[in-house]
Parts: C-alpha cells; sequence; structure tokens
C-alpha cells in the first residue's frame, strides 16, 4: 500500500467563500487510488469540524484516520505524522498540502511533499522555499506522482 496525507483546509476543500466545497477533482483522485492507497488528513482543523465538512462531502469512508490538533501537537511539528503512518516505509508516504507547514512537516519527517496550488491562496514559491518536491496546479496530477514516486509496503 501508498500512504498519502492530505491537509484539509486549502487542499480538500475549498474554505474560500461561506460555503466550502471540495476543490474539482479531489474525489476522483480519492476514487482513483482507494485500491492502491490509504489516505490520512493532517490538518491544523478541529476534529469534529473536520469529520463534520468530509462527511457532508461524502468522502470520509475514504480516510483511514485523521490528525488534528486536538490529537497531536500542531503542524509542522511531526507528531501528527507519526500518529497516522507510525513506522512506514517513508518510500511509501507523501503529504499533499497547500501551505509551508505541509511542506516543512514532511520534509522534517522525511517523506515526499506535494505542493497544491489549485487553492488561489497557495504560492508555488513559497511551497518550494518550504521544501515541496513538486508543484500541482491540480489533484489530478498527483496521480502521476503517486504511482512513479511512491513505493508501496506491505505493512497496513
Amino acid at each position: 500500500m501508498k500512504h498519502v496525507i492530505f491537509d484539509c483546509d486549502g487542499t480538500l476543500m475549498d474554505t474560500s467563500s461561506p460555503k466550502y466545497m471540495l476543490f474539482p477533482g479531489i474525489k476522483e483522485l480519492l476514487l482513483t487510488h482507494s485500491k492502491d492507497c490509504l489516505f490520512y488528513v493532517w490538518t491544523a482543523r478541529g476534529r469534529a469540524s473536520t469529520i463534520k465538512f468530509l462527511e457532508e462531502f461524502g468522502i470520509k469512508s475514504l480516510f483511514d484516520s485523521f490528525s488534528t490538533p486536538d490529537d497531536a501537537i500542531p503542524k509542522p511539528h511531526i507528531d501528527g505524522l507519526i500518529k497516522l503512518v507510525g513506522k512506514t516505509p517513508k518510500q511509501s508516504i507523501c503529504v499533499i498540502g497547500d501551505s509551508s507547514n505541509d511542506m516543512i512537516g514532511a520534509k522534517n519527517f522525511g517523506v515526499l511533499a506535494i505542493g497544491a496550488t489549485w487553492n488561489k491562496e497557495a504560492h508555488p514559491q513559497i511551497l518550494r522555499d518550504s521544501g515541496a518536491d513538486f508543484i500541482v496546479s491540480h489533484p489530478s496530477e498527483c496521480s502521476k506522482l503517486i504511482e512513479l514516486n511512491l513505493k508501496g509496503d506491505t505493512h497496513v
């Protein structure tokens, strides 16, 4: 299995307007890789709110586990990542996020960092400067990166 860790606000869901929604392409990305990946959420949003929105969007069941400030030391500290994937081989893990904290945490944990710029507030140069291995402008671009850059493991 491959292990894909998503940020929530600005990566999975668009919180830039009063009515939150999934970014276009997120559900398709999750469904495309649901057989070969385990998905996680590592977010600065509280647990109850995170779960509420993911349930409303019909994608909560696609995630194996969640790490919020209610569960672990907040980003960019790696405590949440450790709680999500523990001793899983690093070459089977990536973090997809839109902030410097996402990239810094991923690099400090020693895993692939994918900077997501489909959020209009995300800044590619800041993501690069914070350690992003790749910058993508649409969720569909993550598919190839997951396929080519992550090695599956036997840990479930």
